[in-house]
C-alpha cells in the first residue's frame, strides 16, 4: 500500500494526495534506497573489522581523521561501497526534482493546502542579515530551501513522508522528547531557533500549550508552511525570518531557547554565535534546549565512520566540526551555567545540550 492509502504519519495532512506518477517515482527513490541494506551491511562487516574502528569507543581522544582514513582504506576496493556510494548521489540529486514534480502535476490542490494564510504577519530582517552560508544547497536540496516558492510544503509533506518516515520511523516522536526534556513544566515565552516547516514548533505547542511561541528561521517558503499548519490547528506564532545568531528579537523576552538538530546546519563561528544570541534572548533564570548531532565520541565506531562518510557525501559541509565541538565550552563562553548534556535515544541521538542563563548576571541561578 501507498503512503496515500496507509495511515498518515503523525504531523502531516492527510488532504495531500498525489498522482500515480508523482507518488511512484517518490516510492521508487524510497524502495532504492531501502535496496541498499544488503550491500551496506557487507560495508559495516568489513569497517567494524578495522582495528582503528574496533577501538574507537574505548578511546574518546582518537581524532575522526585517523578512523576515516583507516576505514576509507579498508572499503576502498569493494564494489558493495562504490555502488552504496554512487546509489546514495543519484538518489539525492533525484529526490527534490521529482518532489518538486510531484507537487506540479497536482499544483491546483496542492498549492491551496500550501499556501500561507497571511504571509505578510512574517518578520523579515531583510536580504542585508542573510549570512553567507545559507546559500549553501543543505541536503543536496536543489536550490536550497527557498529553491522553490512552497519549498517548505514540498519538503515536508512530500519528502519526509515518502522517504524519511518509511526510512527513520516516527521521527516527530523525536521532536516531542526534545521539547518534553527542558527543565521545567511551564514556560511563558519560548523562541525556537531554525524553525523551518514548525515540526519542534508544534511540539512545544503542544507540550507548553500556554506558552507565546516565536519561530525563527531564514527560510522563507518554510515559515509560510509553518504559518500555514499553525493557522490549520489554530494556533498563531510569530515568526521571523533572520539568522539563528542575529534575531532581532528583544533582550531578554523569552524563559526557553531551543532549537531541534540546527546547528549542524552552522559554521563554527555561527554556532558560537547562536549560543550568544540565545544567552541574550533569555530573561535571567531562562533555559537553554539544543539538540543536534551526536558527538562522534559517543558513537560506535561503525557508526562514527558512517555519519562522517554520510555527511561528506550528503551536502552537510558542517558536520563535523558539530560533532566534535565541545558545546559545554562555548556554553559556558556565552555565559550559561549549569550546563549538561544527555542522549535521548538509540544510538545517543539526538544529542541535547541543557543549561541556563544565571538569575542575575556573574551568579549561578538558584
Amino acid at each position: 500500500m501507498s503512503p496515500d492509502e496507509t495511515a498518515v504519519p503523525d504531523g502531516m495532512n492527510p488532504a495531500v494526495r498525489l498522482h500515480q506518477r508523482g507518488r511512484a517515482e517518490l516510492e521508487f527513490l524510497a524502495a532504492h534506497r531501502a535496496a541498499l541494506a544488503p550491500l551496506r551491511a557487507r560495508v559495516r562487516a568489513v569497517v567494524e573489522g578495522v582495528p582503528e574502528v574496533a577501538a574507537w569507543e574505548g578511546d574518546p581522544t582518537a581524532p575522526i581523521e585517523g578512523l576515516r582514513a583507516a576505514a576509507d582504506r579498508a572499503v576502498a576496493d569493494r564494489p558493495e561501497q562504490a555502488v552504496v556510494g554512487a546509489a546514495l548521489r543519484w538518489n539525492r540529486r533525484s529526490l527534490t526534482p521529482r518532489a518538486v514534480a510531484a507537487f506540479t502535476e497536482r499544483r491546483a490542490e496542492l498549492g491551496e493546502l500550501a499556501a500561507a494564510p497571511d504571509p505578510t504577519a512574517i518578520l523579515d530582517r531583510g536580504q542585508e542579515a542573510v549570512p553567507r552560508y545559507w546559500k549553501y544547497e543543505f541536503h543536496g536540496t536543489e536550490g536550497g530551501w527557498d529553491g522553490h516558492a512552497h519549498m517548505g510544503f514540498v519538503h515536508h509533506e512530500l519528502v519526509y513522508r515518502y522517504l524519511l518516515v518509511p526510512a527513520y520511523g516516527d521521527i516527530f516522536r523525536q521532536r516531542g522528547a526534545v521539547a518534553a526534556a527542558a527543565p521545567r513544566d511551564r514556560y511563558s515565552a519560548i523562541c525556537d531557533l531554525g524553525c523551518g516547516t514548525g515540526q519542534y514548533t508544534l511540539k512545544l505547542a503542544q507540550t507548553y500549550p500556554d506558552a507565546a511561541i516565536t519561530g525563527v528561521d531564514l527560510s522563507t517558503a518554510s515559515l509560510r508552511y509553518a504559518q500555514r499548519r499553525a493557522a490549520d490547528r489554530g494556533l498563531a506564532w510569530t515568526l521571523v525570518r533572520a539568522p539563528a545568531e542575529d534575531t532581532g528579537l528583544p533582550e531578554g523576552g523569552f524563559d526557553l531557547v531551543t532549537s531541534f538538530i540546527l546547528l549542524h546546519e552552522l559554521p563554527p563561528h555561527a554556532i558560537r554565535a547562536v549560543f550568544a544570541e540565545a544567552f541574550r534572548l533569555l530573561a535571567p533564570g531562562g533555559d537553554l534546549v539544543f539538540s543536534d548531532v551526536t558527538p562522534y565520541r559517543r558513537r560506535a565506531g561503525h557508526q562514527a565512520w558512517l555519519d562522517d562518510w554520510d555527511a561528506e557525501n550528503g551536502n552537510e559541509p558542517w558536520w563535523r566540526t558539530a560533532a566534535t565541538a565541545d558545546l559545554v565550552a562555548v556554553a559556558e563562553a556565552a555565559g550559561f551555567t549549569d550546563v549538561r548534556q544527555e542522549p535521548l535515544g538509540p544510538g545517543n541521538y539526538p544529542w541535547l545540550t541543557i543549561a541556563r542563563r544565571p538569575a542575575h548576571p556573574g551568579q549561578e541561578a538558584a
